[in-house]
């Protein structure tokens, strides 16, 4: 059509609002990080992955427990540089935190 707007969007890629790949390690990291909590929701899921560990209760002894639990569930070893308040700020930022170690260390 003469003045068509659009010349064939058909391949114009992922779209804008397409989520982002999801991160492997994550549903275990959830699965950990539920199995450590003193009274976990009863619904449970990938909308957890963002929650603030401290909301969920987690101190700095559950904290390390988690740590223990991730490495030995896992099989992998987070570098000292990697354990940080920042990586174990979400259930999110933990799995990434995982997956760039395995990605770095083979």
């Amino acid at each position: 059509m003469a003045g068509s707007p659009t010349d064939g969007p058909a391949h114009a890629g992922p779209r804008a609002d397409a989520p982002p790949p999801a991160d492997p390690d994550l549903p275990a990291v959830l699965d950990i990080v539920r199995g450590l909590l003193a009274d976990p929701p009863p619904a449970w899921g990938p909308e957890q992955a963002d929650v603030a560990l401290r909301d969920l209760g987690f101190d700095s002894l559950r904290t390390v427990n988690l740590l223990v639990a991730v490495e030995a569930a896992l099989g992998v070893e987070l570098p000292q540089e990697r354990i940080t308040a920042d990586t174990f700020r979400t259930a999110r930022t933990l799995a990434d935190a995982v997956h760039e170690t395995r990605h770095a260390h083979g």
